[in-house]
């Protein structure tokens, strides 16, 4: 009899909305139900909330409650340090100062706001958010404090906080296989996976995630260069 707990991702709502929270960082349940209905049949917040419980039960996704909205990222693909900076960087000052001090070599407060052009409350607000992420750092130089890059930041910018490895490969496939169900990878890279399910009495299913769509558009000075420089 094959184990139902393995069968979590056969469910073919169940598996959309599994693909949405993986291809779509810091997505919450009113998102959800925004999204569900461009890939499936309508669903009631009631059974999203059943399919939401029994894939945190399988621990295939994780929640936690970010800036006041309760969020769902993928065990193994994303932690809760990848999912809050995106979460934090999708505000339009939080991402403008975050671009500020990837462009400018440790500005400080008042030079964000002034050139900014924003109050000196809102970043304040947000740098202390982004120090908290650990997107940026702060140093002390005299009765000034400076900002920069930290290493969550550089990851971010590198691409490395949402990536397909090896160990969420892996993960996947304890999830898919059983008795019955016989998992196999078809194609992958560091954006992409597809497996193809087989079972010897029922029609093979094809699962793939695709991060490629979501991009953060974070305005670098340095990549620029490096782009036309190619």
């Amino acid at each position: 009899m094959p184990n139902t707990e393995k069968l979590m991702l056969i469910h073919p709502t169940r598996l959309q909305i599994y693909k949405i929270i993986c291809e779509r960082p810091g997505t919450y349940f009113y998102r959800l139900m925004s999204e569900l209905p461009k890939y499936t049949d309508k669903v009631s917040s009631a059974t999203l909330i059943y399919h939401l419980k029994k894939l945190n039960e399988a621990k295939l996704i994780e929640t936690a409650k970010i800036d006041g909205k309760r969020i769902y990222y993928p065990k193994k693909l994303r932690d809760f340090e990848a999912e809050r900076a995106y979460m934090l960087l999708k505000n339009e000052n939080a991402l403008k100062i975050f671009e500020y001090v990837l462009n400018n070599e440790s500005p400080f407060q008042n030079e964000i706001a002034r050139e900014l052009d924003v109050h000196h409350d809102t970043v304040y607000y947000h740098t202390q958010h982004l120090i908290d992420a650990g997107l940026i750092s702060k140093e002390k130089d005299g009765k000034y404090i400076r900002f920069k890059i930290s290493e969550i930041g550089e990851n971010l910018l590198e691409g490395s906080l949402n990536i397909i490895t090896d160990e969420y490969i892996r993960f996947i496939l304890s999830k898919l296989a059983d008795s019955c169900h016989f998992p196999e990878v078809i194609e992958k890279s560091t954006r992409f996976l597809k497996i193809r399910v087989v079972c010897p009495d029922e029609d093979d299913i094809e699962i793939s995630i695709d991060l490629s769509g979501f991009e953060l558009s974070v305005s670098s000075a340095d990549l620029e260069d490096d782009y036309n420089n190619d």
